[in-house]
């Protein structure tokens, strides 16, 4: 069987290899280029000015990685493709734009999970911006001294990279300190309990600890802690935070969206659009329409919240009570945080600024007991006995 599966394939007249075909061709360039322009123009429509102009720089520098802009012979500028990009990382890049896409279009739309992590990822709760934030945290103090400057350096070229170990800084320390204190339910990921970390003397068959294994066991610690960490936001910006969260600060509304543009045929075009969810039918009568439209637009399953002020002020709440404030205590000489905190106040049916007619109320003291000289005794036309006995 193997030499007659051998003298087939020897009988075969192959033809020679041609030149690699490339893979991307111009509709891809055209489609990647109308992706990437959906996507600025969806970020302009965010309810949020802070994230509009995040989201910006995040889909500038997120389509810069894979793309540069490459002068030509006869001086134009073009967009190329990076060398060292290969295909199939630049096709996962695109799926992973598209996704994007429609996540911020769904944020824009009003569904509140889309919305929050978008929020997130402005703030610094989430992504790229958070680890951004925890960065800053950990350089060491710029105002050290000779000597100390002198001593770290000697430490880091004594010890090997492998076997150093990863100390928090004054700053992250506070920190620490401060959000173990916080209620775990103001938080959306694990809570923090420990404030160092607890290396055992013995393993499991009592011995002694491994000093190698000491080495990745405060590595693992400190890697889990600052993933849990929540970073102080700059003074300004926690302010305005606070000004949009309690009310302070006017929002302007949500931005009003491009019509959808028309091709050459007069047709509209439907490049990366999708049906308008206010335009779905909100209330389906019978569950036989229900899986018809549900089968058309998938979209319909979760509705989308109307984009009012007091949506968006839950919001920002929501994301205020995650960010703290760092600043440098000179009394006590020590950092001190300030958690986000919005003081929610009842409305009051009555206007207390409104004259009533509270004379029901007269001869009633402070504490509602009524005061011995406004007793009126109260005329009786039935002179009641008691119980009877049953005859």
């Amino acid at each position: 069987m193997r030499w007659g599966l051998v003298r087939h394939l020897s009988s075969l007249q192959l033809k020679p290899a041609g030149p690699l075909q490339p893979t991307t061709t111009v509709n891809d360039h055209r489609e990647t280029i109308l992706l990437y322009r959906a996507l600025l123009r969806q970020c302009t429509y965010l309810p949020d000015s802070a994230a509009r102009k995040y989201m910006w720089i995040h889909v500038v520098d997120r389509f810069h990685a894979y793309y540069t802009k490459v002068k030509i012979p006869d001086g134009r500028t073009v967009v190329r493709k990076n060398k060292a990009v290969d295909e199939k990382k630049l096709s996962g890049a695109l799926k992973d734009a598209r996704k994007s896409l429609k996540y911020i279009q769904r944020a824009n739309d009003g569904h509140i999970n889309n919305l929050r992590t978008v929020l997130d990822m402005t703030y610094g709760r989430v992504g790229k911006r958070r680890r951004q934030l925890i960065f800053k945290l950990q350089a060491p103090d710029p105002l050290m001294d000779d000597a100390s400057v002198a001593k770290l350096s000697a430490q880091i070229s004594q010890e090997p990279r492998r076997k150093r170990v990863p100390e928090l800084t004054d700053e992250l320390s506070a920190l620490l300190k401060s959000q173990i204190k916080q209620p775990s339910t103001r938080f959306d990921r694990a809570p923090l309990r420990e404030l160092a970390p607890k290396v055992p003397a013995v393993n499991i068959w009592q011995r002694k600890f491994p000093e190698k294994r000491k080495v990745n066991f405060i590595k693992a610690w400190y890697a889990r802690t600052l993933d849990r960490l929540m970073p102080p936001l700059e003074a300004a910006e926690w302010e305005r935070l606070q000004g949009l969260a309690a009310g302070d600060i006017r929002w302007d509304g949500p931005v009003p969206q491009r019509k959808l543009g028309t091709v050459r045929s007069g047709n509209p075009c439907h490049s990366f659009n999708r049906v308008a969810l206010r335009d779905l039918p909100h209330r389906l009568t019978t569950s036989t329409e229900r899986i018809v439209e549900k089968e058309k637009h998938p979209e319909i399953n979760s509705r989308p919240h109307q984009l009012t002020p007091r949506f968006m002020r839950r919001l920002w709440s929501n994301i205020f009570q995650k960010c703290p404030r760092l600043d440098w205590d000179n009394k006590m000489k020590k950092w001190d945080l300030t958690w986000g905190d919005v003081e929610k106040e009842a409305a009051l049916a009555i206007d207390p600024h409104k004259k009533l007619l509270l004379g029901v109320f007269d001869g009633v003291d402070d504490e509602g007991h009524i005061r011995p000289d406004s007793v009126d005794p109260i005329p009786c036309s039935v002179n009641y006995q008691g119980p009877q006995p049953v005859k």
